[in-house]
């Protein structure tokens, strides 16, 4: 299965484009009419039933197209059909919609969304702050992180905790939640087996030796990093990404100037650490020698 350059479909047309990138045998795609998926108020959008080859032959499977998301698969599992598949995304669109009342919110949840809907970027620039206990305040911090990672900037903090069931759940007690970036000193997400790594804003300033601002990806699903300039990813003219291959082989990269490491992490995707030692400057690094 091939990924679609996505954009939300808003027309029939355009949703089809996406159907035949997803479907393996594009040619038996079979528009499927469905007024609840093509008149929802959240998740709109159009199926299509579709043949797929297999070592057992051909069956039947689906593409699913909507304003939110796009997905495929087979119908040959028992009890699945494609209105049950219809059912299951618009319960899902529905559920990532809906109104939290107050009383679902704890104190933390209260904060994180005062600090995130009043543009804070952490807990402690509250007045509110020195009321709350550290394990609160933790906890807190660290829903506000995960709000301001979201890539829907116009959404209110609701809207996205909504989208995000574990941002819901109760704090574990005794757990840590965040930990101070070693660069900025920025709150980030607590990481036991990586405690130098950076905060986001600061892992998306990394950069090759000389200063050209670099990102990292996995391989295949067993490992391995790949680093590309992050200027040629997702290049508006659609021209191939350039890999730096002074990170790729090294893993060498630098914040600030400040050396650092980029890696895969033990359960995939990258991390960026803070050199121990570091020296302060790229000056002592010497890529190919």
């Amino acid at each position: 299965m091939k990924r679609p350059n996505w954009t939300p479909p808003s027309t029939l047309e355009e949703a089809l484009v996406i159907a035949r990138e997803l479907a393996s045998n594009p040619d038996s795609l079979v528009l499927y009419r469905h007024h609840g998926l093509e008149n929802a108020r959240y998740g709109r959008g159009f199926a299509f039933l579709h043949t797929i080859s297999t070592e057992d032959g051909e069956t039947d499977g689906y593409v699913l197209v909507s304003t939110t998301a796009y997905g495929s698969g087979l119908l040959s599992m028992a009890g699945r059909t494609i209105d049950s598949e219809i059912a299951e995304h618009l319960a899902r669109a529905e559920h990532s919609n809906r109104h939290i009342p107050d009383s679902e919110l704890s104190t933390a949840h209260r904060v994180a969304l005062e600090a995130y809907d009043s543009g804070r970027t952490r807990i402690d620039e509250l007045p509110r702050r020195a009321a709350l206990d550290a394990e609160t305040a933790d906890y807190a911090e660290f829903v506000l992180i995960h709000l301001r990672r979201s890539p829907n900037r116009e959404a209110t903090g609701r809207n996205i905790l909504a989208h995000n069931d574990f941002l819901m759940e109760r704090p574990v007690a005794d757990r840590r939640y965040t930990q101070p970036c070693p660069h900025c000193k920025q709150p980030s997400i607590y990481q036991q087996r990586y405690p130098r790594a950076v905060c986001g804003h600061c892992h998306d300033r990394a950069t090759d030796s000389a200063g050209r601002q670099v990102t990292g990806f996995n391989t295949h699903l067993s490992g391995g990093m790949i680093a590309y300039f992050a200027d040629t990813v997702e290049s508006p003219d659609g021209s191939p990404m350039e890999e730096c291959v002074e990170v790729t082989q090294t893993g060498v990269c630098f914040i600030d100037g400040h050396p650092a490491t980029m890696q895969e992490a033990h359960f995939g995707g990258i991390v960026v650490e803070m050199t121990v030692g570091d020296r302060g400057s790229r000056r002592w690094f010497r890529w190919g020698r």
